[in-house]
């Protein structure tokens, strides 16, 4: 090894994930079967004591004999179905392994399922919220049209009566407390 090769420092890519790649790859190969630490040492190019020793991937074995069929959290992005054919072939000599490998499909098909459902669920709720929503903006802009109807019948005295109106909505009296602001400019330029 040159010292180009070798620069030191942490290597590019840790070796739980080379583990987990090969992982998936023969997990892939061997749907339904059960996977064993000498099988993975002998058909993968990391020896058998490399997959004993890493505790990570050791775990990440075991939740996929558990769970084969299943997508399991660290397998999402690789999720793949299996063929009955497979199934049946990997697992012929095992009735019980066979069994649990079906029950796990029916498991997965019925969680898929319920899933399925809420999201169903879920999608109506929303869009009569979105309905609910145009309905009411379309009631506010109703409400300021008609506010603003108001408040210019209410400057005239026929208007106000018209519209059942006690005052001057737009009195700017109000405002300035008795002082206009023209008799206050006024004021100044005559000082």
């Amino acid at each position: 090894m040159t010292a180009q090769e070798n620069k030191g420092g942490r290597p590019k890519k840790s070796i739980y994930e080379e583990l987990k790649e090969a992982l998936l790859e023969y997990a892939h190969e061997h749907i339904g079967g059960q996977i064993k630490l000498a099988n993975l040492g002998r058909e993968t190019k990391f020896p058998q004591y490399v997959w004993k020793n890493n505790k990570e991937i050791r775990k990440d074995i075991e939740r996929i004999n558990k769970t084969p069929i299943e997508v399991v959290g660290f397998m999402k992005e690789q999720a793949f179905i299996v063929s009955a054919e497979d199934l049946v072939n990997n697992n012929f000599n095992n009735k019980k392994r066979l069994i649990d490998a079906v029950n796990q499909i029916i498991n997965a098909y019925q969680t898929t399922f319920e899933k399925a459902l809420r999201v169903e669920g879920l999608e109506q709720a929303l869009y009569s919220k979105e309905k609910e929503i145009d309905n009411l903006k379309r009631e506010v802009e109703f409400y300021k049209n008609k506010y603003k109807e108001m408040t210019v019948h209410s400057t005239t005295i026929k208007g106000r009566e018209e519209h059942e109106l006690k005052e001057n909505v737009l009195n700017i009296e109000k405002y300035y407390q008795g002082k206009s602001e023209t008799e206050d400019e006024l004021a100044d330029l005559f000082k």
